[in-house]
């Protein structure tokens, strides 16, 4: 992602239901697995009401270091994204 759509991106109106904008990690800090591309289906499953162990299996996240990733998230683009850089 060039400079300018980072610039545009961070300028749109704060929408709570948009999930492209989250800060995701794109490995899990403990074992380095790739989770960042899980994400989706995690929020998707949380969304439909099913309870948080069906929607980290349902992921396909199976360690425990991976899914207290998912299961700490915290949705903070959208204070973050108020700051300019300096």
């Amino acid at each position: 992602m060039n400079h300018t759509n980072l610039t545009n991106l961070l300028q749109e109106p704060s929408d709570k239901n948009r999930t492209d904008k989250m800060i995701i990690p794109v490995r899990c800090f403990s074992c380095g697995k790739p989770i960042a591309h899980e994400w989706q289906a995690f929020k998707e499953e949380k969304k439909k009401g099913g309870d948080l162990k069906k929607a980290l299996d349902k992921a396909g996240l199976k360690r425990q270091c991976c899914r207290a990733i998912f299961m700490s998230q915290v949705d903070a683009i959208d204070i973050i994204s108020k700051y300019q850089r300096g």
